[in-house]
């Protein structure tokens, strides 16, 4: 069985400083090939990037399915549009290709990585005393 542990990033917010697990993706983009690290959010139904990321990789942003993206408060000003496409990644730690459901909000975003298309491939451990992920690939 394939696994990978991936230590978790720093990063400053209003709060504080937080620290959150993460795991890095590799596109082949018009020009090149780019590597992103996505938050791993549990709590996300699919994963998530800006529409730029969608535009940089070629897709046609308005092609993809329709989708109303509200998060904590229902008021429509706190809503932002998005559209859903099939993306391929490569995830380098294992050198493993995959094909994912992923929203391009348009307005800003945070790259995430969801559940939908990614949690049913891997086991993922949480360990936040050590802050580091444990991912290992399941068997198909």
């Amino acid at each position: 069985m394939s696994s990978f542990t991936k230590k978790w990033i720093r990063q400053k917010t209003r709060a504080g400083t937080v620290y959150r697990p993460v795991i890095d993706l590799l596109f082949s983009e018009r020009i090149g090939h780019n590597l992103y690290s996505f938050i791993v959010d549990s709590g996300a139904d699919i994963s998530l990037a800006p529409r730029q990321l969608a535009e940089r990789v070629g897709l046609d942003w308005n092609k993809g399915s329709r989708i109303t993206l509200t998060g904590i408060s229902p008021k429509p000003e706190c809503s932002l549009e998005g559209r859903i496409h099939k993306i391929s990644a490569l995830i380098p730690d294992l050198a493993l290709q995959m094909t994912l459901p992923m929203c391009f909000a348009n307005g800003n975003a945070s790259y995430l990585i969801g559940r939908e298309g990614f949690f049913d491939k891997f086991n993922i451990t949480l360990d936040k005393t050590r802050q580091v992920t444990l991912f290992t690939k399941r068997r198909s």
